[in-house]
């Protein structure tokens, strides 16, 4: 009798548990926050972020971002200053004598959110070893399965990385190539050879990826001029049936080239008519050594598909009803368990299914030209579901992906925007399933397919098994064990691949000490962390390009405002998806740039400022607007028609604290104004345009809070002076813009500026500055000859800064990077050890480091008598190089340094006996000290 009273009872508590498991299932979906597509290629207007890049950087005079901008900014950016740790920047008499800025940036992620990936591959002799590349972060590489990553790029010299090859020939299988240059999507990517930034050339390890050098013959040899070579590389492949020479190949724009040496030197074996043609290319070759190639469409006949049996003669095979005039990229893939046959995906516009077609070839004989093959059209067969995500969409030519199984040639997966597969070889439209991109149960939302983030880049198989498979996309890495179940799988694969791509950063001025913060990231939404821990996950908040954000107050907690591009605006209460969320931008308003600019009031968090295309919006109490309203709103909200403008954009807008309500905003075309007791009524602002502006795009406008009259100005643009300066309320306005620029009219390479802070502490103000070549700070403003020095070079590097945040309670700074995701750090303006007495240092001298042994850092302390190049680094006992510590121009001064005990690729260094040495000038000394764990 107990046993059944028992059964009852547990029969009982499963179907109490069971009621209450989906009472919580219907609340967490009672009230789902909306969703938003991100925006490359949308049909509402597919060139939105790209016009948007291309207006914040061009040159106004020219109309055009400057040719090989990105090599030339970075070679200058080698040049300028750098802030060690404990590292005056100043002479005597330009700022107080050994004062500086003091901060140690550390990575605060997001950990479990990757960005865009072109580049992928898994070593075929050690598949715990893969390789995944960032196109604006750089060259990343596991040795666990994808569980850590480590960055094997420099910091100095990050790559847009768009795609990857190893030789997988035996006795040749450390050997690895990577390209670079996207042609569409980076930042202020576009149509045209001066709207994208171009790569470094093709790059090369020959130690499985460890370490990369650029293939010489694919450097620029003519910076000032556009190459059709290697700037746009986008696909790399090489032969694996050539044991006698290292035959390499590889599509870049306009042509395919061909090596036989490995990469010491190329020849052009296939290209288009002339220079504007062939903007799409790919290539790859068989087990056997055939090779196929496409280039696309351009202003005359003559591209689209060839076949090659050795490399230097080819043979167009295009099918006969391909389009003959208008094909955009043409992706391939070799079947490999039967290379005879081969698909064609490609983006066909007024052609096909959705502008897409898809075609398969069947080699038979001879050339393969003619009755040589077989063409089959299967563009009827590409899915096409309607709705808002469930046709076939590659975004024009931006994410487009085809790969056949290795051991069946009629399993094929296809990517746009979504990943499917088909295991009839899409001869039929019964056999698709949508595996990956947004979620294929709701066509009409935006919601993302789970682990597996829209717009697809790359494919690969475990050779081991090749139903286990790792893709490339917007969001990073994503992994199945099973790729071929009737409901895929997937689990991210991230886990310290920080390749993200933040617009935007925001912090809780309120608090002091907290570890909250959040970001807009391009492609994955915006998402927050409240922990200092690196390796904590972030939590996702909203979806679309992720935008501007702010925190607020609440009764009892915060608001986090959120929003995607285009002007779309959230106020949540948690991360949660049922918790209280609304959506509060205005109600008429439109015209938004792409990122659009809003501020809360820092001394009224209810308050917003929007900046709602030629008009700026006000809301008083964003706090009453309902929660759950999906619709823009017009509660609280005034359209403050006084600063309407007759054709420019708001771009730029910032608040004051000190004294408050006084509204500062630029606009798309350098002008600038002051408006005064903004809070209330529709007061007339006031014209405080310098005569002596560029006539750009201001991207910043910062505010000194203790201070309103004091304000920076930022330009975006490349060739003009970038920083402005007031102390008087914006009456009058100097140029601050000092090594920033190579020429004192702003011309040259100096660096693209993206946003300014001013941030007063207890020691004395600090400058930063974003640049598109990293963070810069300065404590001294001296108009034209201000020194701005690099900050955080081993750590931020010289990726793009795109925004800064900051508070003066705890001199929190927190920085948003577009490829290496979001760094902080509390800074502070302290002095450096004083000089030897008669204000001179009279010997170079490397001290003993202390404390020694140590665990788990220790600091070092140098000194250097005149000005020279300083390198330190450490080696193991064997004499293996494991980290470099400095690699910067010293004046005389003296130094330290902190060593944390990782290497180079940031894992922890092994307990033992290290040598440390200094090399500055003629100077060379060595030491040792111990680690012990």
């Amino acid at each position: 009798m107990k046993k059944y009273i028992l059964i009852l009872l547990l029969i009982i508590v499963v179907g109490i548990l069971g009621v209450y498991r989906n009472n919580i299932s219907k609340k967490q979906i009672k009230h789902p926050k909306p969703e938003t597509e991100t925006a490359i290629g949308t049909k509402e207007d597919p060139q939105a972020r790209l016009d948007y890049e291309f207006k914040r950087l061009r040159d106004p005079k020219t109309g055009k971002i400057p040719v090989n901008i990105r090599k030339k900014e970075l070679a200058y950016a080698s040049t300028l200053p750098i802030r060690n740790q404990n590292h005056s920047l100043y002479k005597s008499g330009e700022a107080a004598e050994g004062m500086f800025v003091s901060g140690n940036w550390k990575l605060r992620g997001p950990y479990n959110v990757g960005g865009r990936t072109r580049a992928l591959g898994i070593d075929v002799n050690n598949e715990n070893i893969i390789l995944a590349g960032g196109v604006s972060g750089g060259m990343w590489r596991s040795t666990d399965g994808g569980a850590h990553w480590v960055t094997t790029t420099d910091p100095a010299q990050l790559h847009s990385v768009t795609c990857l090859a190893q030789d997988t020939r035996s006795g040749h299988n450390s050997t690895w190539y990577f390209g670079t240059g996207e042609y569409r999507g980076n930042t202020a990517s576009g149509d045209g050879t001066n709207a994208f930034f171009v790569g470094d050339g093709i790059f090369k390890s020959n130690d499985n990826g460890l370490t990369w050098e650029v293939l010489p013959n694919t450097a620029s040899n003519s910076p000032q001029t556009f190459n059709i070579g290697f700037d746009v590389v986008w696909d790399i492949a090489v032969d694996p049936s050539n044991t006698s020479e290292a035959e390499v190949y590889a599509a870049v724009y306009n042509r395919i080239y061909r090596s036989t040496n490995g990469g010491d030197s190329w020849t052009n074996v296939l290209s288009a008519s002339n220079y504007n043609n062939a903007k799409y290319t790919d290539v790859a070759v068989s087990s056997t050594g055939t090779v196929y190639a496409t280039l696309s469409s351009g202003e005359t006949n003559g591209q689209g598909i060839f076949r090659s049996t050795n490399g230097t003669s080819w043979t167009n095979i295009t099918p006969g009803g391909w389009p003959s005039t208008n094909f955009h990229r043409i992706v391939l893939s070799i079947a490999p368990s039967n290379e005879n046959i081969v698909y064609f995906l490609a983006e066909t516009p007024g052609y096909g299914t959705n502008d897409h077609s898809l075609w398969k070839y069947e080699y038979i004989s001879g050339d393969g030209s003619g009755s040589g093959g077989n063409w089959t059209n299967l563009k009827a067969n590409l899915p096409a579901q309607g709705g808002l995500t469930g046709n076939f969409d590659s975004q024009y030519s931006y994410d487009l992906l085809i790969k056949v199984k290795p051991d069946n040639e009629n399993t094929v997966f296809i990517g746009g925007t979504n990943l499917y597969r088909s295991t009839d070889g899409f001869s039929t439209k019964n056999n698709i399933t949508w595996i990956g991109g947004y979620d294929p149960t709701d066509i009409n939302s935006a919601a993302q397919y789970i682990n597996q983030h829209p717009d697809q880049h790359a494919l690969v198989f475990y050779p081991s098994n090749n139903s286990k498979v790792i893709t490339g996309h917007d969001g990073g890495l994503s992994v199945t064990n099973n790729v071929m179940a009737s409901n895929v799988s997937w689990q991210k694969l991230n886990n310290g691949y920080y390749t993200t791509q933040f617009y935007t950063c925001s912090i809780d001025y309120s608090a002091n000490g907290d570890n909250l913060i959040m970001g807009g990231m391009q492609d994955n939404g915006t998402y927050m962390i409240n922990t200092s821990l690196t390796t904590a996950n972030w939590d996702d908040l909203y979806s679309g390009d992720g935008s501007y954000c702010a925190i607020g107050e609440r009764s009892g907690g915060k608001y986090y405002y959120v929003s995607a591009q285009n002007g779309q605006i959230l106020r949540l209460s948690s991360a949660d998806v049922d918790y209280d969320w609304a959506r509060v931008d205005p109600d008429g308003g439109t015209g938004y740039l792409f990122i659009a600019p809003f501020i809360l009031d820092r001394n009224n968090s209810k308050m917003m400022y929007l900046a709602g295309g030629s008009v700026i919006w006000r809301n008083t109490d964003l706090t009453a607007i309902d929660k759950y309203n999906k619709e823009p709103t017009s509660l609280n909200w005034t359209k403050l028609t006084g600063t309407q403008l007759a054709t420019a954009l708001v771009s730029a807008l910032e608040i004051s604290t000190v004294p408050a309500n006084r509204l500062y905003y630029g606009t798309d075309d350098g002008y600038v104004f002051r408006l005064d007791n903004a809070n209330t009524g529709n007061p007339t602002p006031v014209d405080k345009t310098s005569d002596s502006f560029p006539g750009g795009y201001i991207s910043c406008i910062a505010v000194d809070p203790s201070n309103a009259d004091n304000v920076i100005v930022a330009f975006s643009n490349y060739s003009v002076i970038s920083l402005w300066y007031t102390n008087n309320g914006g009456s009058s306005w100097q140029n601050i813009s000092g090594n920033l620029e190579q020429n004192p009219d702003g011309s040259g390479n100096g660096p693209a500026i993206n946003w300014a802070e001013i941030l007063p502490t207890e020691q004395g103000t600090i400058y930063l500055v974003g640049a598109s070549t990293g963070l810069y700070s300065s404590i001294l403003l001296n108009g034209a000859s201000t020194v701005w020095a690099n900050e955080g070079p081993t750590s931020i590097g010289n990726v793009v800064v795109d925004m800064i945040d900051s508070r003066t309670t705890d001199n929190l700074v927190v920085v948003a990077t577009h490829g290496n995701g979001m760094y902080s750090s509390n800074v502070s303006v302290t002095t450096a050890m004083g000089p030897e007495p008669g204000g001179l240092v009279k010997a170079f001298q490397l001290k003993q480091n202390f404390p020694n042994p140590f665990n788990p850092a220790t600091t070092i302390e140098y000194s250097i008598s005149e000005s020279s190049p300083v390198t330190i680094k450490v080696f193991n006992i064997e004499g293996k190089e494991i980290a470099t510590l400095v690699n910067s121009y010293h004046a005389p001064g003296n130094y330290s340094i902190e060593w944390n005990g990782m290497n180079r690729f940031g894992q922890p260094a092994a307990s033992g006996t290290y040598i440390y040495e200094i090399i500055a000038g003629k100077f060379h000394e060595a030491k040792r000290m111990i680690l012990m764990k």
